[in-house]
């Protein structure tokens, strides 16, 4: 039996297990899936821990928030995917470390199951964390030319812009204060904060609210309905769960702790059943 699992903080709630059991059922996959909250460990926990689950036999982990963008530095091999975000939310143990971000490639994946061409012109990103910089990079790579971001740390958010304008990436870093006047000009709102989360309660646009012809995304997903999602109900615009980027990032996520095992051309086909069993379960 192969062994994976999940780090980060607030992490009780995840449906990471129960998706990873339900995908290795499906595929004739014997595995267990571990979630390791460490909310309450002294930062360099992080990489200790990483070294006692290589040495115990885990084949691979998951990482949440706040540890992806320093995920990456502990691998030997950065793969495709988290070189372009410089974050990594899966880590493959082999004989080396190999580093992937499924937030990436599941945000992609999210993205073409909702629409079919163009998605969007001007697209404002709520926070520039380990899925913020997945879903900006993302998005530069399917050549949004107007996208705009708020991040509480200037000093960060000023960093990934730079970052992204090396990558010819258009983007502006807004302040709090300017949204007020500029909030209906967006053709899109992703959140990408854990406000909301069941342990972060609140909404990431404070009283501001989405209309009608605008799409929105949060990320999280637990619970599935935050006072974001709520807003966006009530006004009519067009929803995006993060139960859909939580169902694509892990489908992503078990190819590559399972590649050998899993006949790729079968995944397509089961990704009705499972968003549809999340969405029965969390969405209500």
């Amino acid at each position: 039996m192969n062994k994976f699992g999940l780090i980060g903080h607030n992490i009780s709630g995840s449906q990471a297990p129960d998706i990873h059991q339900r995908l290795g059922n499906l595929f004739g996959v014997s595995l267990s899936y571990e979630l390791f909250d460490i909310k309450n460990k002294e930062d360099h926990y992080f990489e200790s821990l990483l070294k006692e689950l290589k040495v115990d036999g885990f084949k691979g982990v998951n990482i949440t928030y706040p540890f992806k963008e320093k995920a990456i530095n502990y691998a030997d091999k950065v793969n495709k995917g988290a070189s372009f975000v410089k974050s990594a939310n899966t880590l493959i143990f082999q004989e080396k470390i190999i580093a992937e971000n499924t937030d990436f490639s599941g945000f992609l994946r999210t993205l073409d199951f909702h629409f079919k061409d163009n998605k969007a012109e001007k697209i404002l990103v709520i926070g520039g964390g380990g899925v913020g910089r997945s879903v900006l990079f993302g998005l530069g790579s399917l050549h949004n030319k107007d996208l705009y971001l708020i991040e509480t740390d200037l000093i960060k958010g000023n960093n990934l812009v730079k970052e992204l304008l090396l990558s010819d990436i258009n983007c502006k870093l807004l302040k709090n204060n300017e949204l007020d006047g500029m909030i209906s000009n967006f053709n899109a709102i992703i959140n990408c904060t854990p406000i909301g989360h069941q342990d972060f309660p609140g909404c990431p646009l404070g009283l501001l609210k989405p209309n009608k012809d605008q799409w929105v995304f949060d990320v999280v997903y637990t619970p599935a309905k935050t006072q974001f999602i709520k807003k966006a109900e009530k006004v009519g615009a067009k929803i995006i769960s993060g139960i859909d980027l939580f169902v694509f990032q892990a489908l992503d996520a078990f190819i590559l702790f399972n590649n050998e095992k899993v006949n790729k051309n079968e995944i397509s086909e089961r990704i009705n059943y499972l968003r549809q069993h999340y969405f029965k379960v969390l969405f209500n």
